[in-house]
């Protein structure tokens, strides 16, 4: 039998909002550690990798991404934060000493049996999924397509902005679209005809979020361009917030 996941933040009595204090219910002297997931690619993977120079669609915008969020996340909270980000495949057991992890472009997603049998058993044992970077029909209908692997007894919900999701650090009223560098090129803050903006989730048994899916929004560009002068720094602030809040609440619920 796999381990139970062991590494829950030492998140009590470091987070102060507004004057208010946020507590975990455990304690422990791990530090966060932000995990992207690497995985198997699957349909349009040859464009995809000639658009992108030859890498694979996990690995967009990594590290730098992570690794600017991961500063502001210091700088902001005082949690105890790994100094690098890590990768990680979906059956490296090492996923099991990790609370969080990070997965994008999963519109290029192609889960083989062992991948999808490992990050059910994760997920159920606690691990919080943020998926970010995939747009449009076409790339929501894949993901769909490959999740119910893992979870095909399971409905994806929408996440209403009274959600504690989005107030447990930075409050919304409303989930902001996010865009991507490319899409403010051109004028746009959309791509492949994804205009909204959706923040869903898959939920367990007892209304533990599992999987929080960021649909038509590129919080990875907002983090990775938050120096770039090209970049709209309104956008790089929210990608900041929701980024903050996702992790914060991932280790307090």
């Amino acid at each position: 039998m796999k381990r139970r996941i062991r590494q829950v933040v030492l998140v009590f009595a470091l987070v102060s909002v507004a004057g208010t204090t946020l507590r975990a219910q455990e304690v422990s002297p791990d530090f966060f550690t932000f995990v992207r997931i690497k995985y198997s690619m699957g349909d349009y993977a040859l464009g995809f990798m000639m658009r992108y120079g030859g890498i694979e669609s996990w690995q967009v915008d990594y590290p730098s991404a992570e690794e600017h969020l991961l500063r502001a996340l210091r700088h902001t909270t005082r949690l105890p934060v790994a100094e690098n980000a890590v990768s990680l495949s979906l059956t490296d057991e090492a996923l099991f000493d990790y609370a969080f992890a990070y997965i994008v472009e999963v519109g290029f997603l192609q889960m083989k049996d062992e991948e999808a049998k490992q990050l059910r058993e994760w997920l159920l044992r606690g691990g919080f999924l943020m998926i970010d970077d995939f747009h449009g029909q076409r790339e929501w209908q894949n993901f769909v397509t490959e999740f119910a692997k893992v979870f095909p007894e399971r409905q994806i919900i929408d996440i209403p902005p009274s959600h504690p999701l989005f107030h447990c650090y930075y409050d919304f009223d409303s989930f902001p679209q996010v865009p991507g560098l490319a899409s403010l090129y051109v004028g746009m803050t959309y791509e492949k005809g994804g205009r909204i903006p959706h923040c869903r989730g898959i939920f367990d048994d007892d209304g533990r979020l599992m999987v929080l899916i960021n649909h038509n929004v590129d919080l990875g560009d907002s983090w990775e361009h938050a120096d770039d002068y090209k970049y709209d720094a309104k956008y790089s602030r929210l990608g900041y917030k929701l980024g903050i809040n996702y992790i914060i609440y991932a280790l307090t619920h």
